[in-house]
């Protein structure tokens, strides 16, 4: 097991939660999210300035010298995860589509329990792929991360098996669209997973 999938599995171990095929939905993130001790913040325009903003607005840095460098950062960012001491603090943007968010605080949670070590105070991601590029290896690391957290394998494998029963077929296409719908994911980042796992019968 990877150093990426072992930190899944024990971030479901915290909460308490296992992984059940039979259920259907999403992954329930905010209990994950609770289990980590992460918040999780959507803002509109979300840029540095903007998270500054926040965290001085909700009181979570009371000097404002301290964000000071920040405030007239208004480059749009994709995600961001700022460390508050053991704790954490996960931006996205307001302004994406609800899988795209869920992907993106997925990804940024990835970032907190893999780099937290690493974390100067905050790691700010301009773009976030959903696949398992990126630059360095702390993008890959994040994305494989939230991946693995959405789209749970024996969830895939298990719906594999159903429409191949329903249908004496598993066309990838297919598969992707009604696992995209169930787990609230792009159709984009779950044909991407379904072809890491060799999963579904055409590209």
């Amino acid at each position: 097991m990877s150093h990426v999938s072992a930190a899944v599995a024990s971030i479901y171990r915290k909460a308490r939660r296992v992984v059940d095929p039979v259920r259907r939905g999403p992954v329930p993130l905010a209990d994950l999210f609770d289990a980590a001790g992460v918040s999780h913040v959507a803002l509109p325009a979300l840029s540095l300035s903007a998270v500054a903003e926040h965290l001085l607005a909700e009181r979570y840095v009371t000097e404002p010298r301290l964000v000071a460098d920040l405030l007239d950062d208004r480059q749009p960012l994709a995600g961001l995860i700022f460390r508050l001491g053991g704790d954490g603090l996960a931006f996205v943007s307001a302004d994406d589509i609800l899988a795209r968010r869920r992907f993106t605080a997925a990804h940024e949670l990835g970032h907190f329990l893999l780099h937290r070590d690493r974390m100067t105070g905050f790691i700010a991601d301009v773009t976030i792929s959903e696949t398992d590029e990126g630059a360095g290896d702390l993008e890959p690391e994040a994305n494989r991360f939230a991946a693995e957290l959405l789209m749970p394998e024996e969830v895939i494998r298990a719906r594999a098996t159903e429409l191949q029963r329903e249908h004496q077929a598993c066309p990838r296409l297919v598969l992707a669209y009604r696992l995209a719908s169930e787990l609230l994911v792009s159709r984009e980042a779950m044909r991407y997973r379904l072809k890491t796992l060799g999963v579904g019968d055409d590209d």
